[in-house]
């Protein structure tokens, strides 16, 4: 039996009713700055351990609804990978942090809707500045994170009469091409499907290394 803290416990109950488990029927179209891997863990094996923790804030269960960044044939999901472009992993024989070793044995996937509202859930907040909830979407685990959000595309299976195949947003997607996504009106340039430079970048990598813009190192005069 995995071992976790009450802290991670109450992000993987939180997890449960948001996050995708993609299904072995589901390929992926195209997944940008995939450099990581995730920890073998079994999630649903640690969710069981976790089932006496509550949640102060239950989210609800989105996973059937589209994203704003979807259109009827085109599906967007986000996956937390690790990928630091200077310093590598993070979990070099080290402890991660509660958030993102969940994020990693947790394994799935999340429209940007839902990692936006993790903010306002107070997801992580302990590691926020003066421990105030922060976007997830922009600042992943915090300061001197390694992980970043890598944009993966789904295409869903086409009927006879051209239409898409029923069933919630990622029921019935199909093999296929970025050049087929972009038949289908997918355009990563364009304002629906542009995203902030940040949601791609590890907090390292970053030259204040995420810190806060009010943060002064120790030792140095305000």
């Amino acid at each position: 039996m995995c071992k976790v803290g009450e802290k991670q416990a109450e992000i993987l109950i939180y997890l449960k009713n948001v996050g995708e488990v993609m299904p072995d029927d589901w390929v992926c179209v195209d997944a940008r700055i995939d450099d990581g891997e995730t920890e073998d863990e079994d999630f649903e094996q640690m969710l069981n351990a976790t089932l006496n923790v509550a949640l102060s804030v239950a989210p609800a269960d989105n996973r059937a609804k589209d994203s704003k960044q979807d259109n009827k044939f085109v599906k967007v999901r986000y996956a937390y990978v690790q990928g630091s472009r200077k310093n590598g992993k993070s979990n070099q024989g080290k402890k991660q942090r509660s958030f993102c070793a969940a994020m990693e044995s947790a394994n799935r996937l999340y429209r940007k809707e839902d990692i936006l509202k993790m903010k306002d859930d107070g997801v992580n907040s302990a590691l926020g500045h003066n421990k105030n909830p922060y976007s997830l979407w922009l600042h992943k685990g915090g300061v001197n994170c390694h992980h970043k959000w890598e944009r993966r595309i789904y295409i869903k299976k086409e009927k006879r009469d051209g239409t898409p195949w029923g069933g919630n947003a990622m029921n019935g997607v199909k093999k296929a091409t970025i050049a087929q996504a972009r038949k289908k009106h997918f355009n990563p340039k364009s304002g629906r499907y542009r995203n902030d430079r940040r949601v791609a970048e590890a907090q390292i990598d970053r030259a204040d290394k995420g810190h806060h813009p009010s943060y002064k190192p120790k030792g140095k005069k305000k």
